[in-house]
């Protein structure tokens, strides 16, 4: 029975809600004393949302690839359809290096997939699979903004140094509030049109990014 991309993005949910929660049990009642503890939850909660996003792009992208069936009813087809899931790896790999596919194999280990929630990586793949819902893929992940900023935040956390910091400076301008002392506090910065947290304006550009792929 093919996968319902419905049931994809419903999962995604499930699981933004969860670590959702948590950051707001963390703003509501901060429960720890130390900074360095402070820290270490922050970029916990960093790196399980930019997780589960990547997540959500994977399987959206190779359940298109393979068959599945849109919020629509309709069963999506690409020329990759009759490919085993490290086989699309491969190519999806392939694409988002911008590579001709060339001969088929598959990946050894997920290790070696893309980075499937960059939004350069999502596009060139959308594009370049050719499924019967490229054009809604593609118009969804187009319009990607803010999730730009989760991933040079988690990126920082993960791989504190100079470059990465640097990439986090300059989201400033996107935003107010713009306290840092460490970057996983990029987390609280002001969202100027909302006046909400980073996060939470991360969070739903995802949401409605997902609400439109699925079309």
């Amino acid at each position: 029975m093919p996968t319902s991309l419905e049931r994809i993005r419903d999962k995604f949910y499930r699981r933004i809600n969860i670590v959702d929660g948590a950051f707001d049990r963390h703003v509501v009642n901060p429960s720890l004393r130390y900074r360095i503890d402070r820290y270490a939850l922050q970029e916990g909660l960093l790196s399980n949302l930019w997780q589960s996003w990547n997540l959500f792009c994977r399987d959206i992208l190779i359940a298109s690839a393979q068959g599945a069936n849109t919020a629509a009813g309709v069963l999506t087809t690409s020329p990759y359809a009759g490919l085993t899931e490290p086989e699309i790896a491969f190519v999806f790999q392939k694409l988002s290096r911008n590579q001709n596919v060339g001969t088929i194999k598959p990946l050894s280990g997920r290790h070696f997939e893309p980075t499937w929630g960059d939004p350069v990586t999502i596009n060139r793949i959308s594009v370049g699979i050719g499924a019967s819902n490229s054009s809604s893929l593609t118009s969804a992940f187009g319009g990607l903004i803010l999730v730009s900023d989760l991933q040079k935040c988690r990126n920082a956390c993960a791989h504190l140094n100079m470059e990465s910091l640097v990439l986090v400076t300059n989201a400033r301008v996107r935003y107010d509030d713009t306290s840092l002392r460490h970057p996983s506090e990029m987390m609280f910065w002001s969202d100027p049109s909302t006046k909400d947290f980073a996060w939470k304006s991360w969070i739903d550009e995802m949401m409605l990014t997902a609400d439109f792929a699925v079309v």
